[in-house]
């Protein structure tokens, strides 16, 4: 049986790496109080911040993530559905299976998610699938465990947080500043309120700089997400679900909708089409046992 990689996987790196300037952000921000409560150690703060990263690795941050996302607990009915397919893909992966969390997403769609270090969540409509169909979900879904994707996103997201509270502070402070002069109703009051909103921009900026750079990372920053499915797709094959994958792809492209070309760039999903066609180059696993013998159906 071949086990899959635990580490984290290119495209986990390429999100880490994608994440520096908007980190570099959040650590000139943390900076600016740490200047000013231990001006004789200014260093203390920003350490600090770094070194809480260990916080991603917390139980309670994955339950924070799954209700971030409206998830919720399974009931005992859909605990005993979900526990053995989780089982066997976990054995098929060489993988804890008590190490992840399932969790349930209250939805009409099929969908499945994996969030946080250890969560994997499933929309309460995939649960209708046949179980075999179920199970290749779960495995696409294990390989982002696997392969890092989850923890790389939980730790950006994590350094990101002093960088989007100042952009949150400044639209804020904006908003406010142009509200007030929308309501004194006076041409002064608007050109007033326009150039102080300017200059929170440009102090913002000259804050942190690397914020300049965020609309250039956030499209790379999709491609990466789209790597990452492709990535979780071939663990899920290199299992031996492939053809079953194929199954529910085939089905989500059924009921896919083309989307213009600005949704595409930002997606954090390829087309059903592009998984289909990758999936379709990768070979079946050496643990796909009777697995491999499955055709996808037509579409």
């Amino acid at each position: 049986m071949r086990a899959a990689r635990r580490r984290f996987d290119s495209s986990a790196v390429s999100e880490l790496l994608l994440a520096v300037p908007t980190v570099l952000s959040s650590l000139l921000v943390v900076t600016v109080p740490g200047k000013a409560l231990t001006p004789q150690a200014p260093w203390v703060f920003p350490v600090l911040w770094l070194l809480s990263g260990v916080v991603v690795l917390l139980p309670v941050v994955d339950v924070a993530a799954a209700l971030a996302h409206r998830l919720r607990l399974p009931t005992p009915t859909e605990r005993r559905v979900l526990l053995p397919l989780l089982g066997s893909v976990c054995d098929a992966a060489s993988a804890d299976s008590r190490r992840y969390r399932l969790w349930i997403q209250n939805s009409r769609d099929i969908n499945a998610m994996a969030v946080g270090g250890r969560v994997v969540g499933v929309s309460t409509a995939a649960l209708a699938l046949p179980p075999e169909q179920l199970e290749a979900v779960l495995a696409h879904e294990l390989g982002h465990h696997l392969a890092g994707h989850t923890r790389a996103s939980l730790l950006r997201w994590w350094y990101e947080l002093p960088a989007r509270a100042l952009v949150l502070l400044v639209f804020a402070l904006g908003w406010g500043v142009l509200a007030a002069g929308a309501a004194l109703r006076t041409r002064l009051a608007m050109v007033v309120s326009l150039l102080l909103v300017v200059a929170l921009a440009v102090a913002a900026v000259a804050a942190s700089p690397w914020l300049l750079l965020v609309p250039v990372v956030a499209p790379l920053l999709a491609l990466t997400s789209r790597r990452a499915e492709l990535r979780a797709d071939r663990v899920a094959a290199e299992l031996g679900y492939g053809p079953l994958l194929l199954e529910v792809l085939q089905r989500w492209r059924n009921e896919e909708h083309v989307a213009g070309l600005r949704a595409r760039v930002l997606a954090s999903h390829p087309s059903c089409t592009l998984r289909i066609s990758k999936l379709c180059e990768t070979a079946p696993g050496p643990g796909s046992g009777g697995r491999a013998s499955l055709r996808p159906t037509e579409a």
